[in-house]
């Protein structure tokens, strides 16, 4: 048996008509939820630390990659 993973906007009429063909050829279905960090606290906890002036500084794109890379 192999398993696939699909994405379908079941909100959508043709996303409902293809989960009614689906369930109709008798596959089974395992809904699966999106974490609930979607990378909010990322973007949140990056947009603190800017605030908090912490991160790093560059003259230009050159000194950019020599900080990276340090």
């Amino acid at each position: 048996m192999a398993t696939y993973t699909i994405t379908v906007n079941e909100r959508t009429s043709t996303g409902k008509a293809l989960l009614a063909l689906i369930k109709s050829l008798g596959v089974l279905i395992q809904p699966v939820r999106p974490t609930t960090d979607s990378g909010k606290s990322l973007t949140l906890n990056a947009i603190r630390e800017a605030k908090e002036g912490k991160g790093v500084y560059c003259e230009d794109f050159d000194d950019y990659l020599k900080k990276v890379h340090e």
